[in-house]
């Protein structure tokens, strides 16, 4: 049996919005009666997301996290190193995100992705730095350098669908 392929845009994120709801509701209910992350330490650190589907698919589930990100309480930077090439202030706007508190930073050619994430995140100046690194062998290198800058690391693998 085949399956047509969705024409909606809007159809799969209605779906995980009741669960991302709730995933909310029940974090903020776990953060009552503990003090509040006023501790940059206790926000810094590395995260990781793994995305698999078609690239559009994936740019559609990412879109609701930066927007969070981006509408954070914390002074600094959304920061974007090297993200996808549809990832644009062009795409930012039409997906909800104020382009004005998100940086958008591509390597130059030859520039080493991982130590330029990492000196991102050790100058401090960014609240998150979301990248797109392939290989976990630099996760721990990500972790030192964002608490060195009391800030929070995202990395984001996006893969195919098989």
């Amino acid at each position: 049996m085949r399956y047509l392929p969705s024409k909606g845009i809007g159809v799969q994120p209605d779906l995980l919005h009741p669960a991302l709801m709730a995933s909310r509701l029940g974090m903020q209910s776990l953060a009552v009666g503990r003090p509040a992350a006023d501790d940059p330490d206790e926000q810094a650190g590395l995260s990781e997301i793994s995305l698999n589907g078609s690239p559009r698919h994936c740019l559609q589930l990412l879109a609701p996290i930066l927007r969070d990100l981006s509408q954070a309480d914390r002074p600094g930077w959304l920061s974007l190193i090297d993200p996808p090439l549809p990832i644009s202030h062009k795409w930012l706007r039409a997906s909800g995100l104020d382009p004005q508190r998100i940086l958008i930073i591509r390597p130059r050619r030859g520039m080493d992705t991982l130590k330029l994430c990492c000196d991102i995140l050790e100058l401090g100046h960014s609240h998150t730095v979301v990248s797109w690194l392939t290989s976990p062998a630099g996760n721990h290198l990500l972790d030192r350098a964002a608490h060195r800058g009391h800030c929070a690391s995202l990395n984001i693998r996006m893969g195919t669908q098989a």
